[in-house]
């Protein structure tokens, strides 16, 4: 293994061409039901680049998929110069793309006034040809579904796995793809390689909550993880989620897979990792963060300008449910499909807009630690949700809020048994409501920023490859 080999992870940065209107009644709609910046994504990308090309010692960037916000030829054509910026500074970029890089789901639109406007879209057999200088010249091997494999160094291999599938509901690997990534694992160990992944869609759940939205990994997951660790595949670089975490999966047959995600460039946290192969079996990984770019933020830091644009985002749907019940019901289907729900949800969020930890506390009979007694629940519950997507949940067992949360579900106990009792038959990750409300809320782990893993392969493959090398 080359010794003190790195590379840097950046992944959604959805840039969008601020040309195609950035400002307006339209755009503002759009911004306040989305978790990542738009009009800011230019000037954020700028300063997180600045950031990577003063690292004048790690010369490769792996970016896995989301380039630009939704398609727009535009914003391929400013992301590419964006990438020429960063090569002229010395950097080796390996890239895939993913479903908001071509201009057909979702459509590509701009922003004029009180309108959303059709712009030219980029379409999909075109990526290739706009990206090929991006990992596709330098394969080794490619796949037609726009996966490849290249040598990082004469002893580390990439295997980049495009997983648009059919562009639809389907977001994985077909048959003959996952043939193709095992023949491509298989010659790596061969060849005496480690090798490694990256595709858009985690391959695997990262919060209790991912295992119950399709949309947050990839189709068929469990068969790919099982798959992948048995073939020796022991590393995975994710994104399309927005979410820091570090998650495992060990095989039926005891081998382990770690899925490294990564939250969006332009969107909280605004992160990004280092990764530095250490020596024989270690991989450090650090994330830093967007600390500053070159916008108006009202006054506010970088963070607080990403924290306050996530809150806004949660909030208006929390307000929703009080206020503007068709506006919540959008998001779920329509206020149609659910309109039996319209008083108690209502209810519900006009208790929330005034309640605090303390009163919910006198209402179900428990009591809360004064540190937090004042807190409103409607805050916390942003909290929790700006948590599950920053990663390293806090409240852990021990802290006030995790006391209090225990206290309410012990409370809630009749009601969460039927739960369990109707959904756990179905999925079994709702088997036991209190393990899924108190691991969403807390990561006793604490390390989806920074750990040290421990990345195996075997001895004689390894030597083989230190001699090749």
């Amino acid at each position: 293994m080359a010794g003190n080999f790195s590379f840097y992870l950046v992944t959604d940065p959805h840039f969008f061409e601020l040309s195609l209107g950035g400002e307006g009644e339209a755009y503002e709609a759009r911004s306040r039901t989305d978790q990542k910046c738009v009009a800011e994504t230019g000037a954020i990308i700028d300063a997180g680049f600045l950031k990577i090309a003063e690292d004048s010692e790690t010369k490769v960037v792996l970016i896995p998929g989301d380039l630009v916000y939704r398609g727009e030829q535009a914003s391929n054509e400013g992301f590419i110069k964006k990438l020429e910026w960063l090569e002229e500074r010395g950097k080796t970029i390996y890239l895939i793309t993913a479903r908001h890089d071509y201009g057909e789901t979702p459509y590509p639109v701009g922003f004029v006034g009180k309108e959303c406007v059709r712009v030219e879209g980029t379409p999909r057999e075109k990526l290739r040809e706009l990206y090929h200088h991006y990992g596709f010249d330098q394969a080794i091997s490619e796949h037609k579904s726009m996966s490849y494999v290249v040598e990082l160094t004469k002893s580390i291999r990439l295997l980049a796995l495009n997983c648009d599938g059919d562009c639809k509901d389907f977001r994985g690997l077909w048959p003959d793809q996952l043939e193709w990534a095992l023949e491509q694992i298989k010659d790596a160990h061969e060849n005496g390689c480690y090798i490694f992944a990256m595709t858009h869609y985690p391959l695997l759940p990262f919060s209790p909550f991912a295992n119950l939205v399709a949309d947050t990994h990839l189709t068929d997951w469990e068969m790919l993880a099982n798959t992948f660790a048995d073939a020796g595949l022991d590393l995975i670089f994710t994104g399309h989620m927005h979410a820091q975490a570090v998650t495992e999966f060990k095989s039926k047959n005891g081998n382990m897979i770690t899925d490294v995600q990564t939250g969006s460039f332009v969107g909280y946290p605004c992160s990004y990792r280092k990764v530095t192969f250490l020596d024989d079996d270690k991989i450090d990984i650090k994330s830093y963060t967007i600390e500053d770019f070159d916008w108006d933020k009202g006054g506010k830091t970088a963070e607080e300008y990403f924290k306050w644009r996530f809150d806004r985002m949660i909030t208006d749907i929390i307000d929703a449910m009080a206020y503007d019940f068709a506006f919540f019901t959008r998001l779920f289907g329509g206020p149609e499909k659910n309109k039996k729900l319209k008083v108690p949800v209502t209810a519900v969020g006009r208790l929330l807009q005034k309640m605090t930890l303390k009163g919910l506390g006198r209402l179900l009979f428990f009591k809360v630690d004064k540190s937090i007694e004042n807190i409103l629940v409607k805050d916390l519950a942003v909290e929790f949700v700006r948590n599950v997507f920053g990663g390293n949940e806090p409240y852990v067992d021990g802290t006030p809020v995790n006391d209090a949360v225990r206290k309410l579900l012990k409370r809630l106990r009749p009601v969460t048994k039927i739960i369990e009792k109707k959904a756990g038959a179905k999925n079994p990750v709702l088997s036991d409501i209190d393990k899924f409300v108190l691991d969403t809320i807390g990561d006793e782990k604490q390390r989806d920023y920074n750990t040290v893993l421990n990345i195996k392969w075997k001895r004689e493959e390894q030597n083989q490859c230190q001699k090749q090398a």
